[in-house]
């Protein structure tokens, strides 16, 4: 499941149902993160935001799955990975996960989409990252 993010009104909707939505509440440095990268105006003419609630394994396959992308057809920069750090330990997304975030470039330049996904601390550890 993931949410997509185009424009800054899309974004104030997300926040106003934010606090609804109990066990799937995105944390304020996420929705912070997506107004920094809304600000930017690098997103092109089909880019936009992605954040994919649910936690994932492997980061370019579940993600392009999840996003319904051909590998094929879309370009991932080396090194543009970001580890976002969300404080306080009780918030429900925050529960033994890490949150990350890089961008995708569409074919023939037009747009990029950027991903925000989770991924549980375990896994992370069972596959030497942290």
């Amino acid at each position: 499941m993931h949410i997509t993010v185009r424009k800054r009104r899309e974004l104030k909707m997300l926040r106003q149902v934010n606090p609804y939505m109990s066990k799937y509440k995105i944390p304020r440095e996420i929705l912070e993160h997506v107004e920094d990268i809304l600000d930017k105006k690098t997103l092109g003419e089909k880019g936009y935001v992605a954040i994919i609630l649910n936690p994932i394994k492997d980061d370019e396959v579940d993600v392009l799955d999840e996003l319904n992308l051909n590998c094929n057809e879309v370009e991932i920069p080396d090194n543009n990975f970001f580890y976002i750090v969300i404080k306080g330990k009780k918030h429900p997304m925050k529960k033994k996960k890490r949150w990350y975030s890089y961008d995708i470039i569409l074919p023939e330049n037009s747009g990029r989409i950027y991903v925000i996904y989770c991924m549980y601390e375990e896994h992370l550890r069972d596959i030497g990252v942290i």
